[in-house]
């Protein structure tokens, strides 16, 4: 249960790395900040959000890095499991929401749409997954 922990933990903080960067103004993978939007967004802005909210989602994932490690310290404790649970559906919630038409409606421009269907919303199933497994395998 080590490894995927640590994946877990590893897909995470490359995400809080990305959203960081962001939050500096890099633009990466993009060729400029209304490529970058396009691609990250989605919902048709040519601007990035403000940094400090960059920076707050990076904080948050990377908090969230760290629980793969708390569950397997404490894999019977009552809060470690609400956490997780919410976590997961909170993952669980986003990546379903990538397959709604509502979401693709108000998230279309490409290429999020493409990238959302293919990569943001699988893998945030596989998270949610990867939690509850982590959990599971726990108790």
């Amino acid at each position: 249960m080590t490894e995927l922990a640590a994946l877990l933990t590893l897909v995470l903080l490359v995400i809080a790395g990305a959203h960081a960067y962001w939050g500096t103004g890099g633009i990466w993978p993009a060729k400029s900040v209304a490529d970058l939007a396009r691609t990250v967004i989605g919902d048709g802005r040519t601007r990035m959000p403000p940094p400090w909210s960059c920076f707050a989602v990076a904080a948050a994932l990377a908090v969230v890095a760290a629980l793969p490690w708390v569950i397997l310290a404490w894999p019977r404790s009552d809060v470690v499991l609400v956490v997780i649970i919410v976590v997961s559906a909170v993952f669980f919630i986003r990546g379903s929401a990538g397959y709604s038409p509502r979401w693709s409606g108000r998230f279309s421009a490409e290429p999020f749409a493409k990238l959302d269907v293919q990569l943001y919303s699988p893998l945030c199933m596989a998270l949610a997954a990867g939690f509850l497994l982590l959990l599971a395998r726990g108790m």
